[in-house]
């Protein structure tokens, strides 16, 4: 299921039931995937498949007790600019420099409460 979505950093979100897992496509062909104890950045989509990992830019163990929650439609809940909501009230930040998963929309306001982080720079 794809969702549609105005945005100036992801310009696809796809949601592949077969594995669980959530591909956010930004304008600049990285590809952000979500699985629930998981985020990963590549560089493209064709290194998501590539067995020795070339490609894999930064990637992050989310920990159990702060896993995504799944739905039918995926983890993604809304996305816009640099900002991502999830089903379960979880939010990511993505700023040039990092993408981070924050509790809530709040935390991430604030940029506090950080659950976890994938250092871009």
């Amino acid at each position: 299921m794809v969702i549609e979505g105005s945005s100036d950093i992801i310009i696809r979100c796809e949601y592949l039931a077969d594995n669980d897992t959530q591909q956010l496509t930004f304008r600049n062909g990285f590809v952000l995937v979500l699985q629930a104890f998981v985020m990963a950045l590549y560089k493209d989509t064709q290194s998501i498949a590539d067995p020795l990992g070339n490609g894999l830019k930064a990637l992050v163990d989310i920990p159990q007790k702060e896993g995504l929650q799944l739905e039918a439609q995926g983890f993604v809940s809304e996305y816009s600019a640099g900002f991502v909501g999830l089903m379960d009230e979880k939010a990511i930040l993505i700023t040039p420099n990092d993408i981070q998963l924050f509790p809530s929309k709040l935390d991430a306001l604030h940029n506090q409460n950080e659950i976890v982080r994938l250092a871009l720079a």
